[in-house]
């Protein structure tokens, strides 16, 4: 299969400790071309990206601005794996948990949009509920500045709403802190570790996915 990550910082593989990104073999999506060596994995994060939501601070970040052109130049595609929220959770932003995702169904429409490719099947969708944000975040050493206590508690939140559009689209759906945690040095990028085991997860749905 032919599978895109679309995601943002922690799907590019942010490291916490120095803003560096982590070698292949250790993000998440590096680890899923190990794994998955019959599979093409299309790395597609993004510093920033959300839904979206237009940030004055990261003009480039939207989503939904970015998706078309990837789709066409990554096609065909077989599956898609969505994981954003996190930034749309910015304080700036001031959205509720169940408003954010809404951007969601934004692109999950513009995917399943049969006419985008004529040529080829719509691809498959895997929306993935990104990790909580640290319950300590801002007070963290290394904590961003645009979140705190109120962004933490609707980071928690997200799951349930992500589940019911995934549910609602036909989508396949997981919840990434369900395995996976935001670093104590900055609450909300994932160390090494956590990056092994949500590739782990995701191979599992992958493969159950596969053999349906």
């Amino acid at each position: 299969m032919r599978i895109m990550c679309f995601g943002d910082s922690n799907t590019w593989g942010y490291r916490p400790d120095n803003g560096l990104r982590y070698d292949s073999d250790e993000r998440f999506t590096g680890i899923l071309k190990q794994k998955l060596p019959d599979d093409e994995i299309i790395e597609e994060g993004l510093n920033g990206r959300t839904f979206v939501l237009h940030d004055p601070y990261c003009d480039y970040a939207s989503g939904e601005a970015a998706l078309p052109y990837l789709l066409k130049s990554h096609m065909p595609l077989d599956l898609i794996v969505i994981m954003l929220g996190t930034n749309d959770l910015k304080h700036q932003f001031q959205l509720s948990a169940e408003a954010i995702s809404r951007g969601a169904k934004v692109l999950i429409r513009m995917i399943k949009n049969p006419y985008l490719n004529e040529k080829y099947p719509v691809p498959k969708i895997l929306l993935v509920s990104p990790i909580h944000l640290h319950e300590e975040i801002g007070e963290l050493e290394g904590s961003w500045f645009d979140y705190g206590k109120e962004e933490y508690e609707k980071s928690t939140q997200l799951a349930k709403y992500l589940k019911d559009i995934a549910d609602a689209y036909d989508c396949d759906f997981m919840d990434a802190s369900k395995f996976a945690k935001a670093s104590s040095i900055d609450g909300m990028h994932m160390e090494k570790e956590d990056h092994a085991k949500l590739a782990q997860a995701i191979v599992d749905k992958i493969n159950e996915i596969r053999d349906r």
